[in-house]
């Protein structure tokens, strides 16, 4: 196959890392793309915050290889301002390069993002392989005409926005490429899952999830649908991992992995004929888990050593407002069954409802004490693009429009009984703690039976240690030496860049 001579770079543009786990993934999203994209155009894979100078080092590979066409990830809400900084960056060093932006975020606040930063040309809406394979087609025919191209999005020469006919979502996964990892270091010190082990890391296997959690910006934008790789296609993933790159344990970032009974009987079969020595983590729901009662004894022979349940609160009332489709009683049978098999439970939860009590709270806390290993506890975050957000907008509780803060650990609505946002993030960090040194988390630390909860527990442990000195001795915290912000960058750079994003003020707070 003769490829075509435009050059592409897509770009995951400097991030931030969370402190708490001390490592990166590349995003899955990225090297899917970049794997289906790469048997047609010259394309390369910038992952910055892998490199050692990301934000120069950027600059330095625009000005080398002057791509013809740039793409820019913005993976999540939180990441969105580093989205436009890049896109400032590549207009200011190559003026006329198109440039091309995808994500979730974009995806669903297509029109804000074209506000907020004009640099940004094209806007895939939705799943990125089939729109930009035909996008960069048509820009190698020289074709100024992109009205042709479902799922795309951009700006007219009035100005009107202009999003074309909806793409339909990839029904064929199997038809995909296993993801580029070539592209990127697997032995870069970074990327990982410590928590986890040494060797551990992330994978998406399936898109999507089908329930309705108007909370859930995954759910609108895989339009509320599941797809998932056929058993023998995962096997063939984790074998290269494993053989590869000697990766031996896996988060694996499917919404709802068993999502179909098939495909967890196909899993099952494929991981105890290959015995490849695995682990896994996976996500479910309650009341999967409960009608998938008869597979978990299977689940722990495949090597599943943990399941994910999102739980989100223990009062059916506010459940029930949050379109979660479960009750209760549902929740509590699937972490009997969970535990009866000895799996490791974490529960993905979340506090700062509007009508919530400390009672309601420590209600949370009660249930979670029964049955869970890992105490997944967030802040509600309204994400823009979502039932949830329009909700609480028109109520006028969304006080914080900062999306650096839409971490799920800042706080960004107040509730009926606190105002104050930073008091409801202390909240937040407390119950955490509380929930690790109770005298049995600290006892299975030591001597459990099961070596991964040993050791995520002591990992944990030892973060709390670092805070714990921290505030009571000054003793510096992690710190993640190729951090650097915008700002701090160009103040460096010496030369501003013409366009910048406004809205992104500095934060001193973080600046190496």
């Amino acid at each position: 196959m003769t490829k075509s001579k435009t050059k592409f770079l897509l770009v995951d543009p400097p991030h931030r890392i969370w402190d708490i786990l001390k490592a990166w993934i590349p995003s899955p999203g990225c090297l899917q793309l970049a794997a289906y994209l790469e048997d047609y155009f010259s394309i390369d894979f910038m992952d910055c915050t892998l490199n050692k100078s990301p934000w120069h080092d950027l600059e330095k590979k625009l000005r080398a290889d002057r791509p013809d066409v740039v793409g820019i990830s913005i993976g999540c809400t939180y990441f969105t301002y580093d989205g436009y900084n890049a896109a400032s960056l590549v207009r200011d060093i190559l003026p006329d390069a198109v440039i091309i932006v995808g994500g979730a975020h974009p995806t669903l606040n297509a029109d804000e993002c074209f506000a907020d930063c004009p640099e940004i040309d094209f806007i895939c809406m939705g799943e990125g392989e089939y729109t930009t394979r035909e996008f960069l087609e048509n820009f190698a025919k020289g074709n100024p005409d992109y009205s042709h191209i479902k799922g795309l999005a951009y700006k007219d020469e009035q100005g009107n926005l202009v999003i074309n006919e909806k793409r339909p979502l990839i029904e064929d996964l199997d038809s995909l490429p296993i993801p580029a990892y070539h592209l990127v270091d697997m032995e870069h010190p970074y990327i990982g899952l410590p928590s986890e082990g040494k060797r551990a890391f992330l994978v998406n296997f399936a898109r999507g999830c089908g329930f309705r959690c108007k909370f859930c910006s995954e759910s609108v934008f895989w339009e509320r649908k599941w797809r998932g790789r056929c058993p023998e296609l995962i096997g063939d993933e984790l074998e290269l991992l494993k053989k590869t790159y000697n990766r031996d344990t896996f988060y694996v970032g499917d919404n709802i992995f068993n999502f179909t009974r098939e495909r967890s009987k196909g899993f099952i079969s494929e991981m105890k004929k290959r015995d490849l020595k695995q682990n896994f983590w996976l996500q479910s729901r309650a009341d999967i888990v409960v009608r998938d009662a008869d597979l978990m004894a299977g689940f722990k022979e495949a090597g599943v050593y943990q399941f994910m349940i999102g739980v989100e609160y223990s009062s059916q009332e506010v459940l029930n407002t949050l379109d979660k489709d479960i009750s209760m009683q549902t929740v509590e049978k699937a972490m009997q069954i969970l535990q009866k098999h000895q799996f490791m439970i974490m529960a993905t939860l979340m506090i700062g409802h509007w009508d919530e009590t400390d009672e309601d709270r420590q209600k949370l806390f009660d249930f979670c004490t029964k049955y869970v290993n890992h105490f997944g506890l967030n802040v509600v975050t309204p994400l823009p693009g979502t039932e949830f957000h329009t909700e609480m907008k028109a109520l006028g509780r969304v006080e914080n429009v900062d999306y650096r803060k839409f971490d799920y650990i800042q706080a960004i609505m107040p509730t009926k009984e606190i105002d104050d946002l930073d008091k409801i993030t202390e909240l937040h960090l407390g119950m955490i703690r509380k929930f690790y040194w109770r005298p049995i988390e600290l006892w299975r630390t030591f001597f459990s039976k099961n070596k991964i909860l040993r050791h995520h527990h002591r990992y944990f442990m030892k973060y709390g240690f670092e805070v714990a000195q921290h505030e009571i001795f000054g003793k510096p915290l992690w710190v993640q030496e190729n951090f650097q912000t915008f700002e701090s960058f160009l103040r460096e750079r010496g030369v501003p860049i013409n366009g910048s994003f406004a809205g992104y003020e500095p934060d001193e707070s973080v600046e190496i």
